[in-house]
């Protein structure tokens, strides 16, 4: 379940983006979408978020929206050679960090991603747990100081200096 924190972050975000325009132009947090006609693949803790926004682009987070995700899922169809086996009946591709992609486990709502190692996500084998659930997710690694541990992001990123300016973040990461 998306808390009411999460809200109020994804409305006060939404409202200070047209404020500078390169924070307009390098993240997105749309509106809510109805969820009646939502694919019934996409988990329900992602439908939770996607009532709040439908996808969004965090800087270096890219969230599907309700569109974009039935797409997406090939990610979590695994590859032959991959040091982490994924399968799609275990795992929903939410979005990506970057150029790899960010996962819900089905069984449990847990995030799960790649840290950035310097080598093909499929052809990594770290593959951590970077959220409880979707709310705790957006809080610490979206809305939080967890933003520049999962993304790589410096200082002077756009979302790095949305979060400043919500005052969620300190100067530097």
């Amino acid at each position: 379940m998306i808390s009411e924190e999460v809200r109020n972050l994804l409305t006060a975000a939404r409202d200070l983006l047209p404020q500078e325009m390169e924070w307009e132009m390098m993240n997105q947090v749309p509106r809510g979408c109805d969820t009646k006609a939502l694919a019934p693949s996409i988990p329900a803790a992602y439908q939770d978020f996607l009532r709040d926004a439908d996808g969004a682009i965090f800087g270096l987070i890219a969230l599907f929206s309700a569109k974009e995700a039935p797409k997406s899922q090939f990610y979590a169809e695994g590859t032959p050679d991959a040091s982490v086996p994924l399968r799609r009946e275990e795992w929903f591709c939410i979005g990506k960090v970057s150029d790899d992609p960010l996962f819900m486990r089905r069984e449990d709502g847990t995030i799960w991603g790649f840290p950035d190692r310097g080598v093909i996500w499929w052809q990594s084998g770290d593959f951590e747990q970077w959220g409880e659930t979707m709310d705790s997710f957006l809080l610490e690694c979206v809305f939080g100081p967890g933003y520049s541990r999962v993304s790589g992001a410096g200082s002077t990123d756009s979302w790095w200096q949305v979060l400043r300016a919500l005052e969620r973040v300190s100067e530097q990461p």
